[in-house]
């Protein structure tokens, strides 16, 4: 064996462990990940269970009685360098860029002084072709060739032949010669299929040109690459080009086509957006994809893709948000309490939480942990919602009994005892709010979403970029196309099969509905959404179910709900519990009369919200990312909130809407196959956003990201604007019904004009004047449809008019134009009296 000295082996087993789940995938890709294991048959990587590699520590060991090991370079030793461990850190660490004295070297093009790699200048000649079965030209992203790979099949006689073709100077005996030459290229050498990778999204690496070729027939809508010379050269391709794209690797089926692909995916790991690996184990040894032979390839590779493994829209191995590490595995020292040191103390057992990965975060001046509670459902039904818990004394001291040992002196024996979490070091870690160390948490989601950026966010725990914690559902099978126009549009036509039977008055309705069940999956992509309320002339039209399709696909469950209570006061209360337990949707259910409200107006449009907690003096500050429905009868959207919703309408057009019969049961339809629906949801928003077409709306205020993205996603696709709706809504306000009634009123009573304007009292006097027949006698108010319409405005028990009142509701509403009318301020009266007058606009 060789000599150690100069090999950085805690660096190099580090830097494996920043992409270890990535690295194992590759070394043995017949294996599954069970929690933080990786779990396959041996290190022959046959199927099993018997050989278990922990993906945070590095630890292996096969329990069939076979080998085991401590760390990342133990493992490659075993695999690949007959246990020489000195030789698997020297090839482990060329491979992550980890050499003693500094990062790995880059080698000339072959280390050849005599040859000067370039590019063909334009108007070179052709290089002599002949006798070659395969020409195989390198282009840049403009598609130029700038070299050539050829190759001669192998025959009986001879093996196969492949060699490279380089424009460049090479200086022989005879002088320097300028021309094509058998020669590879400068480093980092350009991947084959450059052009295409220029025009996708998602790139699709294979080994060797003839199998890139050849997956690129099979799946036009990936660009196929693939790098020069084969495995042993991963290292030597600029692998830059593929950052910020979707990245899967099919390797080779033979142990050096799994240990490239496990290179690659340690390079791309911090560059490419996600990198997943094909399954190739039901492929004869050294096939490739010029070797497959399915009736659909499409769905074959869709079957055998495997889960993301890593990169930059993605948790990296180690970053927070992972499962929270019992203190026996986690390795921390024993924290002492002493006296005098309750403020040392509450500090290691914060740094114990983070180092552990607590499920602890800050939510406005609070802790909260994710979790799952049982509520109310529509129908009287019941549902578990993932919802955020309040840490108090008690969780938090069970948090930190959990992740590290708690000792106190004992004079009697002399020695350190364990001991149970004080109490006061709870206490004084909740007393912190402000300088806490946890991650700030936004809310809690349980399928995959976008980010701003337009990346998914499929990794479970806690996302940084958008302050979520996602709750991993098992059962759910995510598969996400190619995001084109014809994806989207099939993934549209999904989606509408659900809707077919639902009694819509209108297309904008219907729009409403899809935009909803877009809302609730990409709703970590936006501040804030609009509230969405269905309607219907009658009961059993199927409002609540339509809130319980978005419902189910978004979380898998039915939606909680709660009665909008009596008045606007006793719906906010239950609103502001819903808001406070953060729950991703939530449904106003029964709203029979009029929707409004300052705390609905405020958590449809502030992405920041400050509440009350019933019987509590002082208020939380919280970050919403809820999805609000409300359902009802009669429901009509009154006041601001007109601009905040968008209201669809059901009319099935029978007397007992609840008595017909259906085709189809979509929650069932749903839950067979919810991965489906939500990347359905994905695929319709990744396409319009990459697209880049532009879709002619009318901004609306307020909410600007979901307007770019959901909604003109529906109006790419060629669906009605959702925010028709609204227009209805404004319609039916009651408050713009009251004020267009009031404008007609007093614009008939007296006069349009400034010159027209008259104080409160002199209008409460004009409204009580009383007519008089042809005899002499009273005959009624002259304006009594006016003094009708001011009573109810601001009327008294007593039936007279107040008014401040009146005066305060002229103030609230004047310069706003219904019909061309409004109402506006014209000077003031004896004593600063202000005048009030309908002016034409």
């Amino acid at each position: 064996m060789t000599g150690t000295a100069g090999i950085p082996f805690d660096a190099i087993n580090a830097a494996a462990l920043a992409n270890w789940p990535a690295l194992v995938a590759g070394w043995l890709p017949a294996g599954r990940r069970r929690g933080d294991e990786w779990v396959v048959g041996g290190l022959d990587n046959a199927p099993g269970r018997s050989l278990s590699i922990n993906l945070r520590t590095g630890l292996w060991a096969d329990f069939a009685g076979g080998p085991r090991g401590g760390d990342p370079i133990s493992l490659y030793a075993a695999l690949y360098a007959r246990d020489d461990r000195v030789r698997a850190a020297r090839e482990l660490g060329a491979l992550l860029g980890v050499e003693a004295g500094g990062p790995v070297r880059r080698a000339a093009a072959d280390e050849d002084e005599d040859w000067r790699p370039g590019v063909p200048p334009p108007g070179a000649p052709m290089p002599d072709l002949a006798g070659w079965d395969h020409v195989y030209a390198y282009r840049d992203a403009a598609g130029r060739v700038m070299r050539y790979v050829v190759r001669r099949d192998a025959t009986a006689h001879a093996r196969k032949r492949i060699m490279p073709l380089t424009w460049g100077t090479l200086r022989g005996e005879g002088g320097e010669r300028t021309g094509w030459h058998p020669r590879h290229a400068a480093l980092p050498r350009s991947l084959y299929g450059l052009e295409r990778v220029m025009r996708a999204r998602t790139v699709l690496v294979c080994e060797g040109e003839k199998a890139a070729d050849a997956a690129q027939c099979l799946f036009p809508r990936m660009a196929c690459v693939t790098w020069t010379a084969g495995s042993g050269h991963v290292g030597r391709a600029d692998w830059s080009v593929l950052a910020g794209r979707h990245v899967i690797l099919w390797p080779d089926h033979d142990p050096p086509g799994a240990k490239a692909a496990a290179e690659i995916a340690a390079i791309l790991g911090g560059i490419a957006a996600t990198v997943r690996l094909v399954d190739v184990g039901d492929l004869e040894p050294g096939d490739d994809a010029a070797d497959l032979r399915v009736p659909d390839a499409r769905a074959w590779l869709c079957e055998r893709v495997g889960p993301v493994l890593c990169g930059t829209s993605v948790k990296r191995a180690g970053a927070q948000g992972g499962p929270v590490v019992a203190r026996r595995v986690a390795g921390l020292e024993p924290i002492a309490v002493r006296g005098g040191e309750i403020d040392l103390v509450a500090s290691a057992g914060e740094r114990a939480l983070v180092a552990a990965n607590a499920p602890v975060y800050q939510r406005g001046t609070r802790l909260a942990r994710p979790g799952r509670r049982e509520v109310a459902a529509a129908d009287g039904r019941l549902t578990q919602a993932a919802c955020l818990m309040d840490v108090g004394v008690p969780a938090l001291t069970d948090l930190l009994c959990q992740v590290v040992e708690w000792r106190r002196f004992d004079r009697r024996s002399q020695g350190w005892k364990a001991i149970d979490p004080p109490t006061a070091v709870a206490q004084v870690i909740l007393s912190r709010a402000g300088t806490w160390p946890f991650p700030v948490l936004a809310g809690v989601i349980t399928t995959p979403t976008l980010r701003p950026d337009g990346s998914v966010l499929m990794a479970p725990g806690y996302d940084l970029a958008t302050r979520l914690y996602h709750v991993d559902d098992p059962t759910l099978e995510l598969s996400l196309p190619e995001p084109t126009r014809v994806a989207a549009e099939a993934a549209l036509a999904l989606l509408e099969g659900l809707l077919v039977e639902f009694p819509f008055a209108a297309e904008a309705d219907r729009s409403v509905a899809l935009a909803a069940i877009l809302t609730t999956v990409a709703r970590g992509m936006m501040p804030v959404s609009p509230l969405f309320a269905f309607r219907a002339n009658a009961p059993g039209s199927g409002k609540s179910f339509l809130v319980d399709l978005a419902s189910v696909i978004a979380t898998g469950r039915v939606c909680p709900v709660t009665s909008a209570g009596e008045d606007v006061a006793e719906m906010e209360k239950r609103l502001t519990g819903l808001l406070l337990a953060g729950y991703p949707i939530m449904s106003l259910d029964n709203v029979n009369e009029e929707l409004g409200g300052d705390l609905l107006c405020q958590a449809t449009e502030r992405p920041i919200l400050r509440l009350r907690e019933l019987g509590a003096s002082s208020s939380v500050e919280i970050e919403n990312r809820a999805v609000i429905f409300a359902t009802g009868n009669a429901l009509r959207v009154r006041g601001d909130m007109t601009r905040r919703a968008l209201l669809a309408t059901l009319d099935a057009g029978v007397e007992q809407p609840e008595l017909r019969r259906f085709a189809r049961d979509p929650v069932a339809d749903i839950m067979a196959d919810r991965g489906a629906y939500v990347a359905a949801c994905l695929t319709i928003l990744r396409a319009w956003m990459g697209s880049g077409a532009v879709v002619d709306l009318p901004p609306l205020a307020s909410f600007e990201g979901w307007s770019r993205t959901v909604r003109a996603a529906l109006v790419w696709l060629g669906r009605a604007d959702p925010c028709l709706s609204m227009q209805a809504a404004r319609e039916d306000d009651p408050e713009r019904g009251e004020l267009r009634e009031m404008l007609g009123l007093l614009a008939e009573a007296a006069g349009v004009g400034r010159h027209c304007g008259r104080t409160v009292r002199e209008i409460d006097d004009l409204s009580a004047l009383e007519r008089q027949d042809s005899a002499g006698y009273r005959d009624g108010l002259r304006h009594a449809e006016l003094r009708d319409a001011l009573l109810r405005i601001a009327g008294t028990p007593a039936g007279r008019l107040n008014s401040r009142r009146l005066g305060r509701w002229f103030l609230a509403r004047r310069g706003r134009v219904i019909d061309g009318l409004r109402v506006v301020e014209c000077g003031m009266a004896h004593g600063g009296v202000k005048r009030w007058a309908v002016e034409r606009v």
